[in-house]
Order: structure tokens, then sequence, then C-alpha cells
């Protein structure tokens, strides 16, 4: 064998019409081109959202970290192998044509001799492209036995699945096959580069050169035309998804998870004094983003939200992430058909067109799907939390959510009558009356306006109004005394947050409460506002920025965490047992705090900290969110017993939360599974207490 330092192969072998190529190139870029222009049209079509243009470095890192490094593609085993071995692969052999490209096109177009595929650059590109065949083959193939054999519940598979791995495939072989021919007939001194080409050059030997010539030539020109037929389909298949996923990548949500776009109610209530006719929310396909309309092309149907989602586990039958975004999708594209079989041409004569018929594009709500679909929705997001394409399942929903409530009234019962307790009493659960004389019992400080003090401690209705989760607060505030912090609460002048609004979708309400809570938390001087909810820690950290009210918001986690490493937390004792710990998905997931209740749990002496199958980023809800404490729409099995169901099958003997709404939820499965007897629901704070005063009570078993 000749050294591989003069490694080389004739380019363009066997191809005398190699003009021919460049034609069906062209071709191919201009049914390209016209797809994706149809496309980007497609998105424009949306209303504008112009946040999505700021802080472009950071959008760039985010687009590098996800489409090359495949960061959230890899949250989910199978698929990740598959997905990481079509991507790299296919990324290999788009380099390899592209260098083989340029040493062609030198030569034929400006008569140079690069001189590039060759030596150990040919080396190189052979060894790794042949590399990259075999591995792109085995990524169709375990997709194809997952979609064809396996058959998961959650992925749907239909003829252009088929043809997408078909296309594939077609192109790979016959790329081994055209390069197995050219060593059958012409030899090849370095062959042993390309295995897979000798071996498919073994299967051909005994050929005339003639036959091997016609043969190469028709298989060489059926690659071809595959190839250039993949580059034309891009924008019309499920290969959109290339450009498409990219793009919502880049322009995907970067502030806080929790924090929901604000409507301005105010002017909003101010322009419809002159046209009559007020918009909030998403009632009608017409009204979406041109975001909202890329998460639909961004959408590939992978099935992972619904491995996650709760309602779905719960029944499959009532709601989906991907069946919420397939229908609006699907609503898009029937309001578009409808008005281009309507309008008479492009520009301005369509655009008049389309504001002509607007009032004609029919409801989301009644048509894509019924009217309790979306209120199944727990907004935990563990959707969004595992979408490979950062599709924002949830913030559209809630825009819809919020149009059912403001514009057409509609939603469950149980929901409209906590939200009435709200407007007329100032809190879901009962008279502030209620409130005013448990914290008097209290015995703490009520820092009144123009005070100050260290840390204001944001109690929350659920643990001030429900007499079961109080001992929270107390504990809490007994802790805190033991450290010796400087702490008061706002008495009578803390009301609801207003997360209950906002989750429901009555914004109007919401921001009233907002505004008037701001106004009240701005007149004290503190520098902690401490919290043991998770509803109220996003609600005043997150969405009360959009009302001028910064401030620096803690959860209650956080804050023993905090303590315990200080020293000003002394655990002394603790029962044996198994512990594990429920992350609320108003703390996990929207906040990202996982490690300091984890911390602080594993403190406590004698406690033997284990997870449940679904943990931290994949928590699952206990089934209180969007709203659904004050909601009970009856359909499939209770979310919270399958979430009891996995810390039994933890083998725990001791739930741990950080959530007032979750340990609630869990305590009630406990009784309906009649678990009571043998595993306990108790919170961070209890629990330090325990440990810090001498040994809790002993868990039952």
């Amino acid at each position: 064998m000749p050294p591989l330092s003069q490694a080389s192969r004739p380019l363009m072998w066997n191809i005398p019409a190699a003009w021919m190529m460049y034609v069906l190139f062209a071709a191919a870029l201009a049914v390209f081109a016209w797809g994706m222009y149809r496309r980007v049209q497609f998105w424009r079509a949306g209303k504008a959202d112009d946040e999505r243009f700021r802080d472009l470095a950071k959008r760039f890192g985010i687009l590098f970290r996800e489409t090359f490094l495949q960061k959230q593609v890899r949250n989910s085993p199978f698929p990740a192998v598959f997905h990481s071995l079509i991507f790299y692969s296919f990324a290999v052999l788009f380099l390899t044509t592209l260098v083989v490209m340029v040493q062609c096109d030198a030569k034929q177009f400006l008569d140079l001799e690069v001189g590039l595929f060759k030596g150990w650059v040919y080396v190189f590109f052979t060894v790794a492209s042949e590399l990259a065949g075999v591995f792109l083959l085995v990524g169709v193939a375990m997709a194809a036995w997952r979609r064809l054999a396996k058959k998961p519940e959650t992925v749907d598979t239909g003829p252009a699945d088929v043809l997408v791995l078909l296309f594939l495939a077609g192109i790979v072989v016959t790329g081994f096959l055209a390069e197995g021919l050219r060593i059958a007939v012409l030899g090849d001194d370095w062959r042993m580069l390309t295995p897979v080409g000798w071996a498919a050059a073994l299967v051909f030997s005994g050929v005339s050169e003639q036959t091997g010539r016609a043969m190469h030539g028709a298989i060489w020109w059926t690659h071809t035309v595959l190839a250039m037929g993949w580059i034309a389909s891009i924008p019309f298949t499920k290969f959109v998804h290339m450009l498409a996923l990219p793009a919502n990548v880049f322009f995907s949500k970067l502030g806080p998870r929790g924090e929901l776009r604000r409507v301005d109610i105010e002017k909003t209530m101010e322009t419809a004094e002159g046209d009559g006719e007020i918009e909030i929310g998403v009632r009608r396909a017409d009204e979406l983003t041109w975001k909202q309309r890329l998460d639909m092309d961004a959408c590939i149907s992978c099935g992972r939200c619904e491995e996650v989602c709760p309602a779905f586990l719960a029944n499959k039958e009532s709601f989906t992430p991907r069946r919420f975004i397939a229908g609006l999708r699907q609503s898009v594209h029937d309001l578009d058909e409808y008005r281009r079989n309507r309008s008479a041409g492009t520009g301005d004569g369509y655009l008049k067109a389309v504001g002509a018929e607007a009032a004609a594009a029919p409801d989301i709500v009644g048509t894509a799907f019924d009217e309790n679909f979306i209120w199944h929705c727990r907004t935990c997001t563990a959707c969004m939390e595992v979408c490979p394409a950062f599709i924002e399942h949830v913030d559209t929903l809630m825009e819809v959510r919020r149009n059912e409530v403001l514009i057409q009234g509609r939603m469950p019962p149980d929901a409209a009558r906590a939200l009435r307790m709200l407007e007329s009493q100032g809190n879901p659960f009962g008279p502030q009356s209620d409130r005013v004389d448990w914290v008097e019992t209290m015995g703490v400080r009520v820092v009144g306006p123009g005070e100050s003090c260290d840390v204001i401690y944001w109690i929350g209705c659920c643990a001030t109004f429900d007499p079961q989760k109080q001992k929270i607060a107390k504990d809490l505030c007994t802790l805190m005394g033991k450290c010796g912090i400087d702490f008061g609460v706002l008495g009578p002048d803390e009301r609801c947050c207003g997360d209950p609004a906002r989750v429901i979708g009555q914004e109007m309400l919401f921001q009233k409460i907002a505004r008037e809570q701001v106004a009240l938390l701005k007149s004290r001087r503190f520098s902690v506002l401490l919290t043991s909810c998770p509803h109220c820690y996003n609600v005043l950290r997150n969405e009360y920025r959009q009302f001028g009210g910064e401030f620096n918001v803690v959860h209650h986690s956080e804050f023993l965490h905090e303590m315990l490493w200080g020293g000003r937390l002394q655990p002394k004792s603790g029962r044996e047992g198994r512990y594990v710990y429920h992350d609320p998905c108003y703390l996990g997931r929207y906040q990202k705090i996982y490690d300091s209740p984890r911390e602080v749990l594993r403190a406590v002496p004698g406690a033997e900290v284990v997870e449940m199958k679904d943990h931290r980023e994949k928590s699952m809800c206990c089934g209180g969110g969007g709203g659904h404490y004050w909601m009970d729409l009856k359909k499939g099995e209770r979310i919270n017993n399958l979430r009891v169901r996995q810390a039994r099958d933890a083998g725990a003997d001791t739930i741990v939360t950080g959530c007032a709404y979750c340990l609630h939820m869990l305590e009630d499965s406990l009784k309906l599974l009649d678990f009571d007897g043998e595993i306990r629901v108790v919170d961070l704070a209890t629990l330090m207490l325990e440990s810090t005063d001498g040994a809790g009570p002993k868990p039952k078993r």
C-alpha cells in the first residue's frame, strides 16, 4: 500500500454530464427557497413579539448549547442516542461534501488545482465519513425500531415519519453502493480506509467494466437525486424542524419561566372605548404571535411532553401538551388555507383580505379542542422542561385561558367561586378578619407603613387560613426567633398575592392585586422578603417586577439552608427513616431550587434520603397547580395519588416538601389510598424545628 500521505481518489469519476448535477442543485435550491419563503411568511403572519430580539449574545450561546451540544435532546436516553448519531453523522457528511465541492468547483469554474482532498486530509474525511455513514444508518434503524416496532403510546407514526427515515437511509446506502462500484471497477490502493465501500466492492466483484460503469452511473445519479430531493423537501416535510427548531431555540424566552407576559389592561380598556372591541389573550388563530406560530413548526411530535405531563399520565383523554400545540397548528393552517382560497393575490390585496376576513376566523376553543381541555393543565411546565424545541406550551395556554375568562366568561364553576372570594375578600379562603385574628394569636410583630425590619415574612393564604398548614408558619417563626432574626409580618395589609387569579386567567383582578400589594410592600423598609409558599415566591419575585416591585425574595428552604450552614441552627436529633423530598413545581422547575431543601433534609440526623422515580427537573406535580387546588375536575386518576405511589415505591416513610399546597394534596392522597398509617407528609420547616428541639415524632409504619 502506498503511503497514506499520498492517499487520494478521482473525484466525479464516471460522471460525464456533471453539469446536470448543478442544474439539479439549482432547482433544489429554488424549491427550497420558495418553501422557506412560504414558511417565513407563515411565521410573520402572526402578531408582533418584540421581546425576542434582545440579548442576542445570550441567544447565540443558547443556540450553540442546544443545537450543537444537543443538551436538551439528551434528557431522554434512547432518543438522545439515535438523534445524536443522526445529527453528528450528518454534520460530518455535510463537511466532507463541502470539502469535495470546493475541490471540484475550483477546478470546474476557476481551473484551479486546490489539492485539498488528498493526503492526510483525504484520510481524515474518508474515515470520518465512512464511520458517519454507518452511525447514521444505526441511528435511522434505532428510530425506525422505536416508531415501528416498540411503538410508544406517546409517539404517533405516520407515512411522513417513515418517508423521512427512508430518505436518510437511501442517501447513505446509495453512497456506499456507488463507492463499492468505483472500487470494484477502478480499484483503490487505499480501500481499507472505506471498509463498507470495500465490502460492497466484493459484492460486485466479477462484473465487467462496462456493466460496472453503467451500474455506478445509475446508482450515483440516484444518490444525487435523493440528496437534491432532500434539500428541496426540507420546508415541506418534517425536515423543516432542522431550521425551525434552532430558530425557536434562538428566540426562546429569556426571562424567568414564571413570568407571564403582562397585558396592559388599562390601555386595552382605553383602546376599546374607541373601537368597541376588547382583545385580551388568544381567541382565534389570527391572534397568535409569530413566535407562537414558530412553536408549531418546531414541534416534531416527539412525545416527550406527554411522557412527563401529569394530566396525560392521570388521564390520556383529558389533556396533552402535544395535542394542544397540534390543535393550534391545525387552526392556523385551516385559517391560512381559507384565506388563500379567498384572496385574489398577494401583497396589499392579500393583506386587505386578511383584515377583512379576520372576523371569519373560528374560535380555537370549540374547534381545535373543547371548553374543558385547557383546564386540565396544571401549569407545572414539565412539558417545557423536556421539550427539545423550547416550545412555550404553558405561556400560550395561559393566553387562551385569559380570553376564556375575561372575554368569553367561561371557566369551571369551582374556579369562578374562588375568584369571587378573592375579589370580595382579598383571598380565596375566607374573611380577612380571620387572618388578622390569627396573626394576633401568633404574637409576632406587625410591621406597619414606614417601619423597618430585616425580614418581612409573607405568610401566604394557605398557611394562614388552613388550620393544618398554620403549623408551617408557626414553626418557621419559631426558627427565626431561635436564629435571632429581626422579622415581622404585614398583618392586615397582607392579602393574596394574586397567583390564583393569574394562573386561572383573571388578569384584570391579578393586576389590581399586584399594584396594591407592591405599594404596600414598598411602604416598608426591609432587606429580605421571606415566604414559605413557592406560588407566592414566583409572583413576588418574578411577576411583581412588572409593576415596579423589585424585592429580594427568599424561599424558606433557602433561608433554612443559610441558617444551617451559618451555624445559627444546630440539628440535635432525628428519627431514623427513609425520607423523600417532593419538589414543588413552582420551586423546582420554575425557580431551579433543588439543592437547598435537600441539603437541609440531609442535615437531619438519622435521615436516609432517597429519591422518587421522578425528581428534581422531572418531578411530578402534586396535582394542585394551575388553579387545581380550587378545582376538582373529576376525570381519570388523581395526580396526587400517582405521586404518593412513587413515594411508596421508593420505600419512604416520610415525604418532605416546601409548599403548603403540595402538603395538602399529598395528605389528601395518603387518606384516599389508606397510606396515612405508614407514610407522613411534613414541611421542611416543621422537620427542622423537630430536629433542633429534639427528636420529632416517630414515622408511622
